[in-house]
């Protein structure tokens, strides 16, 4: 019966041990996987916008992704964490400022040149433009 108490709690902590290399070998994997950007990450490129929002209560924020696309949702949830307490209102672009997240940042610009607006800063793909006849 003691050999069989010794037996088991060797295999358990063998499986222990073993499920910790796994777990430390994934960790490093992912560390070093640059092709995937972490969630935290998503909202640096906003940082700083909101000194210009100072005062602002609601600006658009305008995108042609995929919004089924959990990445895409994540990125506006995480502007919208980055400069709270201005409001960001998806796809409507009736207010002075918006921002533009496309594809493209050639995408963003014909759509800016379409509604006659003023580009002022990029980061990262982002746009933020200027409606003169904005609310």
């Amino acid at each position: 019966m003691r050999n069989l108490k010794i037996i088991f709690l060797t295999c358990l902590i063998l499986a222990s041990v073993f499920d910790l290399f796994q777990a430390y070998a994934n960790a490093i994997a992912q560390l070093q996987d640059r092709t995937t950007i972490p969630l935290h990450s998503l909202g640096l490129q906003f940082m700083g916008l909101e000194n210009i929002f100072k005062g602002t209560r609601t600006v658009g924020y305008y995108t042609d992704k995929d919004l089924t696309n959990p990445l895409a949702v994540a990125q506006f949830e995480q502007a919208q964490f980055m400069l709270t307490p201005t409001v960001l209102d998806l796809n409507h672009t009736q207010y002075r400022w918006d921002i533009f997240d496309c594809t493209s940042p050639q995408a963003a610009m014909q759509v800016i040149q379409r509604l006659g607006f003023r580009p002022l800063k990029i980061n990262h793909g982002i746009i933020l433009a200027f409606n003169p006849n904005g609310i």
